[in-house]
């Protein structure tokens, strides 16, 4: 339902990050730029978001 379970992945562009915030106290939260969350939503897992911004490698 849309929370993180015990040793699960996330990545966040939020600012507010603290333990259970996102669900489970134990799973691992990222912080991140919006465009490297968003660049991790397309592939699946964290990613380098330069390949989608113009101009990128």
């Amino acid at each position: 339902m849309g929370l993180l379970g015990p040793g699960e992945t996330g990545i966040t562009s939020t600012t507010r990050n603290f333990k259970g915030r996102m669900g489970s106290r134990d799973a691992k939260i990222y912080m991140a730029s919006s465009a490297t969350v968003a660049a991790s939503a397309i592939e699946g897992k964290i990613a380098d978001p330069r390949p989608y911004l113009s101009g990128g490698a």
